[in-house]
Protein backbone atom coordinates (compact mmCIF):
# COMPACT_ATOMS: atom_id res chain seq x y z
CA UNK A 1 0.00 0.00 0.00
CA UNK A 2 1.37 2.97 -1.13
CA UNK A 3 1.19 6.27 1.97
CA UNK A 4 -1.17 8.17 -0.92
CA UNK A 5 -3.62 5.66 -0.35
CA UNK A 6 -4.18 5.57 3.16
CA UNK A 7 -6.24 7.93 4.45
CA UNK A 8 -7.31 6.52 7.88
CA UNK A 9 -4.54 4.94 10.04
CA UNK A 10 -4.53 3.63 13.40
CA UNK A 11 -1.96 3.54 16.13
CA UNK A 12 -1.81 1.18 19.00
CA UNK A 13 0.25 1.05 22.44
CA UNK A 14 -1.79 0.56 25.36
CA UNK A 15 1.84 0.94 27.85
CA UNK A 16 3.77 1.68 29.48
CA UNK A 17 3.33 5.42 30.05
CA UNK A 18 6.72 6.03 29.14
CA UNK A 19 6.62 3.95 25.85
CA UNK A 20 3.64 5.66 24.61
CA UNK A 21 5.29 8.86 25.20
CA UNK A 22 7.74 7.80 23.40
CA UNK A 23 5.51 7.18 20.22
CA UNK A 24 3.83 10.49 20.35
CA UNK A 25 7.21 11.26 18.15
CA UNK A 26 5.46 9.07 15.25
CA UNK A 27 2.01 9.97 14.87
CA UNK A 28 3.89 14.04 14.70
CA UNK A 29 6.54 12.84 12.21
CA UNK A 30 3.08 11.31 10.04
CA UNK A 31 0.99 14.26 10.72
CA UNK A 32 3.83 16.55 9.64
CA UNK A 33 4.13 15.43 6.24
CA UNK A 34 0.87 14.10 5.80
CA UNK A 35 -1.66 16.89 7.36
CA UNK A 36 -4.71 14.86 5.47
CA UNK A 37 -4.21 11.43 7.13
CA UNK A 38 -6.38 10.90 10.54
CA UNK A 39 -4.81 9.32 12.81
CA UNK A 40 -6.93 7.37 15.25
CA UNK A 41 -5.03 6.05 18.92
CA UNK A 42 -5.61 2.73 20.84
CA UNK A 43 -4.21 2.69 24.16
CA UNK A 44 -5.37 1.93 27.73
CA UNK A 45 -8.19 3.85 30.02
CA UNK A 46 -5.06 5.21 32.20
CA UNK A 47 -2.90 6.33 29.76
CA UNK A 48 -5.91 8.07 27.44
CA UNK A 49 -5.92 11.52 28.99
CA UNK A 50 -2.28 11.95 27.69
CA UNK A 51 -3.35 11.87 24.16
CA UNK A 52 -7.02 13.38 24.38
CA UNK A 53 -5.70 17.03 24.04
CA UNK A 54 -3.38 16.36 21.14
CA UNK A 55 -4.15 18.13 18.04
CA UNK A 56 -2.69 15.36 15.86
CA UNK A 57 -4.94 12.86 17.11
CA UNK A 58 -8.49 12.90 15.72
CA UNK A 59 -9.59 9.75 18.20
CA UNK A 60 -8.72 8.13 21.36
CA UNK A 61 -9.80 4.56 21.99
CA UNK A 62 -9.01 2.46 24.95
CA UNK A 63 -8.44 -1.31 25.49
CA UNK A 64 -8.01 -3.44 28.28
CA UNK A 65 -4.24 -4.24 27.91
CA UNK A 66 -5.04 -7.22 29.93
CA UNK A 67 -7.67 -9.18 27.35
CA UNK A 68 -7.79 -12.80 26.67
CA UNK A 69 -6.71 -13.07 22.95
CA UNK A 70 -10.01 -15.65 22.34
CA UNK A 71 -12.67 -13.65 24.32
CA UNK A 72 -16.43 -12.34 23.99
CA UNK A 73 -14.16 -9.14 24.53
CA UNK A 74 -11.64 -9.25 21.77
CA UNK A 75 -14.45 -9.25 19.01
CA UNK A 76 -16.59 -6.60 20.76
CA UNK A 77 -13.41 -4.55 20.21
CA UNK A 78 -12.87 -5.94 16.66
CA UNK A 79 -16.78 -4.66 15.95
CA UNK A 80 -15.83 -1.04 17.06
CA UNK A 81 -12.04 -1.19 15.07
CA UNK A 82 -14.28 -2.72 12.07
CA UNK A 83 -16.44 0.47 11.68
CA UNK A 84 -14.08 2.86 11.02
CA UNK A 85 -12.42 1.57 8.19
CA UNK A 86 -8.88 1.94 8.37
CA UNK A 87 -6.87 1.71 5.52
CA UNK A 88 -3.65 0.21 8.02
CA UNK A 89 -2.81 0.02 11.47
CA UNK A 90 1.07 0.52 13.06
CA UNK A 91 1.36 -1.84 15.85
CA UNK A 92 3.68 -0.70 18.30
CA UNK A 93 2.61 -2.83 20.67
CA UNK A 94 5.17 -6.20 19.98
CA UNK A 95 2.30 -9.16 20.91
CA UNK A 96 0.55 -11.39 19.14
CA UNK A 97 -2.97 -10.77 20.65
CA UNK A 98 -2.80 -7.19 18.95
CA UNK A 99 -1.96 -8.69 15.85
CA UNK A 100 -4.99 -10.82 16.05
CA UNK A 101 -7.20 -8.50 17.09
CA UNK A 102 -5.71 -6.26 14.01
CA UNK A 103 -6.69 -9.17 11.75
CA UNK A 104 -10.49 -9.44 13.47
CA UNK A 105 -10.87 -6.05 12.58
CA UNK A 106 -10.27 -6.49 8.97
CA UNK A 107 -7.52 -4.00 8.87
CA UNK A 108 -5.71 -5.82 5.73
CA UNK A 109 -2.28 -3.30 6.22
CA UNK A 110 -0.18 -3.30 9.86
CA UNK A 111 3.82 -3.37 10.58
CA UNK A 112 4.75 -4.17 13.67
CA UNK A 113 6.98 -2.64 15.72
CA UNK A 114 10.11 -5.08 17.18
CA UNK A 115 12.48 -3.69 20.11
CA UNK A 116 15.68 -2.80 18.84
CA UNK A 117 18.09 -2.53 22.19
CA UNK A 118 20.66 -0.60 20.17
CA UNK A 119 18.75 2.78 19.34
CA UNK A 120 16.52 4.22 21.18
CA UNK A 121 12.81 3.89 21.73
CA UNK A 122 11.93 6.96 20.17
CA UNK A 123 13.71 6.22 17.05
CA UNK A 124 12.68 2.49 17.20
CA UNK A 125 8.88 3.85 16.97
CA UNK A 126 9.71 6.03 14.15
CA UNK A 127 11.76 3.35 12.18
CA UNK A 128 7.86 0.96 12.80
CA UNK A 129 6.12 3.65 10.86
CA UNK A 130 8.61 3.96 7.65
CA UNK A 131 7.31 0.78 5.82
CA UNK A 132 4.11 2.81 5.37
CA UNK A 133 5.41 6.56 5.38
CA UNK A 134 8.91 6.11 4.05
CA UNK A 135 9.48 9.81 3.98
CA UNK A 136 8.69 11.51 7.39
CA UNK A 137 11.83 12.67 8.94
CA UNK A 138 12.55 11.48 12.93
CA UNK A 139 11.00 14.28 15.26
CA UNK A 140 14.02 15.74 17.27
CA UNK A 141 11.95 16.89 20.55
CA UNK A 142 9.16 14.62 22.74
CA UNK A 143 5.81 16.80 23.64
CA UNK A 144 2.78 16.38 25.19
CA UNK A 145 -0.42 18.33 25.07
CA UNK A 146 -2.42 18.06 28.94
CA UNK A 147 -6.14 19.19 29.47
CA UNK A 148 -6.18 22.75 30.66
CA UNK A 149 -8.20 22.70 33.58
CA UNK A 150 -5.35 20.13 34.49
CA UNK A 151 -2.61 22.78 33.84
CA UNK A 152 -5.09 25.29 35.99
CA UNK A 153 -4.85 22.71 38.73
CA UNK A 154 -0.98 22.80 38.86
CA UNK A 155 -0.66 26.33 38.84
CA UNK A 156 -2.65 26.74 42.09
CA UNK A 157 -1.30 24.22 43.31
CA UNK A 158 2.09 25.91 42.98
CA UNK A 159 1.68 29.30 42.96
CA UNK A 160 2.81 29.61 46.41
CA UNK A 161 5.35 27.47 46.89
CA UNK A 162 9.14 29.23 46.77
CA UNK A 163 10.90 28.09 43.63
CA UNK A 164 12.95 26.45 42.18
CA UNK A 165 10.63 23.70 42.42
CA UNK A 166 12.69 20.34 42.20
CA UNK A 167 10.66 17.29 41.40
CA UNK A 168 11.60 14.10 42.58
CA UNK A 169 10.38 10.87 41.48
CA UNK A 170 11.17 7.88 43.72
CA UNK A 171 8.46 5.58 42.71
CA UNK A 172 8.47 2.21 40.90
CA UNK A 173 10.09 0.63 43.86
CA UNK A 174 7.92 -2.06 44.02
CA UNK A 175 8.33 -2.31 40.26
CA UNK A 176 8.67 -6.17 38.78
CA UNK A 177 11.73 -4.48 36.92
CA UNK A 178 14.24 -4.00 39.27
CA UNK A 179 17.78 -1.85 39.05
CA UNK A 180 15.68 1.65 37.95
CA UNK A 181 14.61 2.92 41.27
CA UNK A 182 17.28 5.10 44.09
CA UNK A 183 17.69 4.26 47.43
CA UNK A 184 15.38 6.12 49.61
CA UNK A 185 17.98 7.20 51.77
CA UNK A 186 20.06 8.76 49.40
CA UNK A 187 16.92 10.76 48.10
CA UNK A 188 16.33 12.05 51.67
CA UNK A 189 20.28 13.02 51.51
CA UNK A 190 20.35 14.48 48.20
CA UNK A 191 16.84 15.94 48.98
CA UNK A 192 18.65 17.87 52.27
CA UNK A 193 21.36 19.11 50.09
CA UNK A 194 19.51 20.80 47.32
CA UNK A 195 17.30 22.46 50.47
CA UNK A 196 20.60 23.72 51.86
CA UNK A 197 21.63 25.01 48.44
CA UNK A 198 19.03 26.65 46.59
CA UNK A 199 16.14 27.02 49.19
CA UNK A 200 13.31 25.53 47.80
CA UNK A 201 10.59 23.39 47.22
CA UNK A 202 10.78 19.20 46.61
CA UNK A 203 7.69 18.18 45.67
CA UNK A 204 7.77 14.29 45.73
CA UNK A 205 6.21 11.84 43.05
CA UNK A 206 6.18 8.30 43.34
CA UNK A 207 3.28 5.52 43.24
CA UNK A 208 0.64 4.61 45.89
CA UNK A 209 1.73 1.16 46.26
CA UNK A 210 5.52 2.99 47.13
CA UNK A 211 4.13 5.24 49.89
CA UNK A 212 5.08 3.47 52.94
CA UNK A 213 8.24 2.64 51.81
CA UNK A 214 9.10 6.04 50.78
CA UNK A 215 7.94 7.66 53.66
CA UNK A 216 11.38 8.82 54.95
CA UNK A 217 11.56 11.37 51.88
CA UNK A 218 9.22 13.24 54.22
CA UNK A 219 12.08 14.21 56.28
CA UNK A 220 13.02 16.32 53.42
CA UNK A 221 13.34 20.39 54.97
CA UNK A 222 10.43 22.07 52.42
CA UNK A 223 8.96 18.92 50.65
CA UNK A 224 5.48 18.36 49.82
CA UNK A 225 4.29 15.10 49.76
CA UNK A 226 1.83 14.20 46.09
CA UNK A 227 2.85 10.63 46.35
CA UNK A 228 -0.15 8.57 45.53
CA UNK A 229 -2.04 11.32 46.21
CA UNK A 230 -2.90 12.93 42.73
CA UNK A 231 -4.63 11.27 39.23
CA UNK A 232 -2.27 10.64 36.68
CA UNK A 233 -3.21 14.05 34.36
CA UNK A 234 -3.19 16.39 37.46
CA UNK A 235 0.22 14.84 38.29
CA UNK A 236 1.70 15.55 35.09
CA UNK A 237 0.67 18.68 34.85
CA UNK A 238 2.49 19.80 38.46
CA UNK A 239 5.80 18.10 37.07
CA UNK A 240 5.01 20.85 33.93
CA UNK A 241 5.35 23.46 36.41
CA UNK A 242 8.65 22.05 38.26
CA UNK A 243 11.91 23.47 37.63
CA UNK A 244 13.40 20.24 37.13
CA UNK A 245 12.57 16.82 37.20
CA UNK A 246 15.14 14.23 39.08
CA UNK A 247 14.04 10.02 38.44
CA UNK A 248 14.82 6.76 37.66
CA UNK A 249 14.09 5.36 34.17
CA UNK A 250 10.16 6.08 34.32
CA UNK A 251 7.20 7.09 32.35
CA UNK A 252 7.42 10.64 34.72
CA UNK A 253 10.84 11.14 33.69
CA UNK A 254 10.13 10.98 30.38
CA UNK A 255 6.39 12.80 30.64
CA UNK A 256 8.95 15.51 32.42
CA UNK A 257 10.98 15.55 28.71
CA UNK A 258 8.18 15.87 26.59
CA UNK A 259 6.86 19.34 28.85
CA UNK A 260 10.14 20.58 28.42
CA UNK A 261 10.83 20.59 32.03
CA UNK A 262 14.40 20.17 32.62
CA UNK A 263 15.37 16.72 33.89
CA UNK A 264 18.10 14.64 34.92
CA UNK A 265 17.34 10.79 35.09
CA UNK A 266 19.47 7.98 36.88
CA UNK A 267 20.13 5.09 35.29
CA UNK A 268 21.22 1.66 36.02
CA UNK A 269 20.12 -1.82 34.60
CA UNK A 270 18.30 0.28 31.87
CA UNK A 271 20.16 1.00 28.57
CA UNK A 272 20.35 5.10 28.78
CA UNK A 273 20.91 5.08 24.88
CA UNK A 274 17.54 3.39 24.42
CA UNK A 275 15.54 4.95 27.21
CA UNK A 276 17.79 7.81 28.36
CA UNK A 277 16.13 11.37 28.38
CA UNK A 278 15.02 11.98 24.39
CA UNK A 279 17.34 14.94 23.08
CA UNK A 280 16.78 17.03 26.13
CA UNK A 281 17.61 16.47 29.49
CA UNK A 282 21.49 14.80 31.01
CA UNK A 283 21.61 10.93 32.01
CA UNK A 284 23.72 9.75 34.67
CA UNK A 285 24.97 6.25 34.40
CA UNK A 286 25.93 4.02 36.93
CA UNK A 287 29.57 2.87 36.48
CA UNK A 288 29.03 -0.73 37.26
CA UNK A 289 30.80 -3.23 35.02
CA UNK A 290 27.87 -4.68 34.53
CA UNK A 291 25.66 -1.93 33.19
CA UNK A 292 23.18 -2.13 31.36
CA UNK A 293 22.32 -5.52 32.02
CA UNK A 294 18.51 -4.90 30.81
CA UNK A 295 17.61 -8.00 33.55
CA UNK A 296 13.96 -7.59 35.53
CA UNK A 297 15.25 -9.22 38.43
CA UNK A 298 19.47 -7.89 39.46
CA UNK A 299 21.65 -11.60 40.05
CA UNK A 300 22.97 -9.41 42.90
CA UNK A 301 20.00 -8.93 45.20
CA UNK A 302 19.64 -12.58 46.81
CA UNK A 303 17.78 -11.46 49.59
CA UNK A 304 14.04 -10.85 49.72
CA UNK A 305 14.71 -7.64 51.76
CA UNK A 306 17.29 -6.38 48.75
CA UNK A 307 14.89 -3.54 46.79
CA UNK A 308 18.12 -1.58 45.56
CA UNK A 309 19.99 -2.68 42.55
CA UNK A 310 23.93 -2.02 43.37
CA UNK A 311 24.54 -0.14 40.23
CA UNK A 312 21.58 2.42 41.40
CA UNK A 313 23.40 2.16 44.99
CA UNK A 314 26.59 3.07 43.17
CA UNK A 315 25.71 6.72 41.53
CA UNK A 316 26.95 9.40 43.64
CA UNK A 317 24.89 12.22 45.58
CA UNK A 318 27.86 14.93 44.65
CA UNK A 319 27.47 13.92 40.76
CA UNK A 320 23.76 14.59 40.88
CA UNK A 321 23.61 17.70 42.52
CA UNK A 322 26.79 18.65 39.77
CA UNK A 323 24.21 17.89 37.04
CA UNK A 324 21.56 20.04 38.98
CA UNK A 325 23.87 22.90 39.15
CA UNK A 326 23.88 23.15 35.35
CA UNK A 327 20.04 23.17 35.10
CA UNK A 328 19.04 25.63 37.97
Amino acid sequence: MRNNEIKKILIIRTGAIGDVVHTTALFRAIKKSYPQIEIHYMTSELIKPLLIEDTDIEKVLTINPKFKMFSSYTKEIANILKQENYDAAINLQPSLKIRYLIYLAGIKKQTSYKKDFKIHAVTNFWKTGLKFFPEIKEEKELKLYLPKDAIEYAKEKTKDLKRPLITINAGGVMSKRQGRTYPVKKWVELGNKLQEKYNGTIILNGAIEDKEILSPLNTIKNSINYIGELSLINSCAVIGESDIMLSGDSGPLHIATALGVKSIGLYGSMNEKRTGCYSSGINIVSKKSCVPCNRRKCKYLKKSKEIYAPCMEEININTIVEKINLCL
